[in-house]
């Protein structure tokens, strides 16, 4: 070593060190498993999976749909070629057709909507129209995911989704997840209403997967740790107590 010259640890080593206790910290050395130790609470643990009841394979069943802006009805009236056609619901929830007019339909059922026809129908135009109405194309019901994900977006959802299925339609939770907390945010009488839930006690089974339904947003919170060091790693934050190469050329 050259007399005045001064040794310093490198930023190898010293992020070496880091990545390791921070690693230590975010994922701990423990491998418990409700579900093996047979101790889960959400979920019955058992050493065999019965098959299932194919009724009961098909997911659930609502009982009822309801229609919302963006979706695609298909409206079909016997011998009325003219009211025979699809058409797109349009933001305030209304529909338009000849010899009937506006028809709300967001916040209504299929069975709904075609009742409102029919009546309208049977008071201008014919006596007992034979009127059909299907949503050929369900686009209103949308599930926001976003934050620490793979892939954050709006999704599709039909019918009822889980907080598991929604993080998977987003290619699952990205490298910086903190999958400690994920927040479901859900709009009840237009009051804004927000829970907290644990992915990983979810699919350890020591907390129910939750139903989520369209229009709820998913937010995976960020670990400060992984982010961090991921930052670190890529030189982007100073290791405290080591100066850059640069730094050193300068001083001495």
């Amino acid at each position: 070593m050259r007399s005045g010259s001064v040794c310093l640890p490198t930023n190898k080593a010293m992020l070496g060190a880091l990545a390791l206790s921070l690693v230590g910290l975010s994922s701990g050395c423990a491998t418990h498993s409700a579900i093996r130790d047979g101790t889960a609470t959400a979920v019955v643990p058992v050493t065999t999976l019965p098959e299932p009841d194919p009724r009961n394979a098909i997911g659930d069943i609502a009982p009822a749909y309801y229609i919302a802006p963006q979706d695609k009805l298909d409206i079909a009236v016997y011998q009325f070629p003219e009211l025979t056609k699809i058409v797109t619901v349009d933001q305030a929830g209304q529909i338009a057709l000849p010899f009937v007019g506006q028809v709300l339909a967001g916040g209504h059922t299929p069975a709904e909507v075609r009742a409102e026809i029919a009546s309208r129908l049977g008071q201008s135009v014919m006596h007992h129209p034979d009127v059909t109405v299907a949503v050929s194309e369900s686009v209103g019901q949308r599930l926001t995911v976003e934050g620490a994900v793979n892939q954050p977006g709006v999704y599709p959802v039909q019918g009822k989704s889980s907080l598991l299925q929604a993080i998977a339609q987003a290619k699952g939770t990205d490298n910086v997840a903190n999958e400690h907390i994920v927040a479901v945010f859900r709009t009840i009488n237009n009051q804004k209403n927000a829970a907290v839930f644990d992915v990983t006690m979810i699919r350890d089974g020591r907390m129910a997967d939750p139903v989520l339904y369209g229009n709820d947003t998913v937010v995976v919170e960020r670990s400060a740790g992984k982010v961090l060091l991921q930052n670190l790693y890529k030189g982007v934050v100073p290791v405290l107590g080591v100066f850059r190469a640069a730094d050193v050329a300068n001083r001495f």
